[in-house]
């Protein structure tokens, strides 16, 4: 359902500048020389594209996406009056700070990356740029947030991020740990049934057991 402010935006645009349906969900829109297009007043960065680049927004009622000419999508995102939270694009900022790792310390998204995650870039200057796009690369198979909560775990500041992926593969392939309940009663827990037995009751001239 449209909230009241989109129903008078979407009146406003037929009424006033003759727009149909299809171009008010789909509008051009310019992304400026900071890398930011605007959408419903409020200005979002879109990462790796070149700028000024002329863009397509396409709009939903609570969501709009920013896609090129060909039907790209360099931008997916709530509409600012759902007052949604934002994903940040973690797989494109760390795709620009490897191209030019000395501007992880400065840049204005360092501040949201897990703490653990900013200690394993810094941790070896050398390496920096490797570990950011080893990073990158995990983020196909994991969050930002599960990267982070295995590296605070075990605080293993020296692998490579090749090593941290095969170590949380192998973590995830692991046997469930035992689910606790209080339902069962102690002399049944960890009772393996002997099958032998149970064949030979079921099937006494077969297992050679004798018919009660």
């Amino acid at each position: 359902m449209l909230a009241m402010p989109e129903i008078h935006h979407i009146k406003h645009l037929r009424e006033k500048k003759g727009l149909s349906l299809s171009e008010i969900v789909r509008r051009h829109a310019n992304v400026n020389k900071y890398g930011k297009v605007t959408v419903d007043g409020e200005a979002f960065e879109v990462h790796g594209i070149p700028i000024p680049k002329r863009v397509l927004v396409k709009k939903e009622w609570d969501r709009f996406m920013v896609l090129s000419q060909e039907g790209e999508v360099y931008l997916e995102a709530p509409r600012p009056y759902t007052k949604k939270q934002r994903e940040l694009p973690w797989k494109d900022i760390l795709a620009e700070w490897a191209q030019k790792p000395r501007v992880v310390e400065y840049s204005r998204f360092r501040v949201y990356l897990p703490e653990a995650i900013r200690k394993y870039f810094m941790e070896q200057p050398k390496q920096t740029a490797s570990r950011i796009r080893g990073v990158q690369k995990l983020l196909e198979r994991y969050t930002v947030y599960e990267i982070a909560q295995w590296l605070d775990k075990y605080q293993r500041w020296d692998l490579t991020p090749h090593e941290i992926g095969v170590l949380m593969e192998a973590k995830r392939s692991e046997y469930p740990a035992k689910w606790e309940e209080a339902y069962t009663p102690s002399v049944l827990v960890d009772y393996e049934t002997d099958l032998h037995v149970y064949d030979q009751r079921l099937c006494p001239s077969r297992e050679g057991g004798s018919r009660a």
